[in-house]
């Protein structure tokens, strides 16, 4: 059971972190779109923080998935290219 939001944000450039509260049974990312690359994952306050790099713009919202503790959550991203462009 999800305990709280999902929490999403652009940490530097072409870098963004889903923010995830901890599950019993964990998450665990689905394989994202093309447009993405997972690196790194770290529990830190009570919840799961999954850092991504976006590879490309993109003219409509990609979609991070994850599953966990019988739920799957569907986080929509926007790439922009001004994302992009700070990295």
């Amino acid at each position: 059971m999800l305990a709280g939001p999902a929490q999403l944000w652009v940490v530097a450039g072409c870098l963004f972190e889903v923010s995830l509260p901890e599950a019993a049974g964990g998450w665990r990312c689905l394989p994202p779109a093309p447009a993405v690359t997972l690196v790194g994952v770290e529990p830190r306050d009570g919840r799961l923080h999954f850092r991504f790099r976006a590879e490309s713009p993109s003219a409509s919202p990609v979609e991070v998935r994850f599953e966990g503790d019988g739920t799957t959550v569907g986080v929509p991203v926007r790439i922009s290219p001004e994302q992009l462009a700070e990295s």
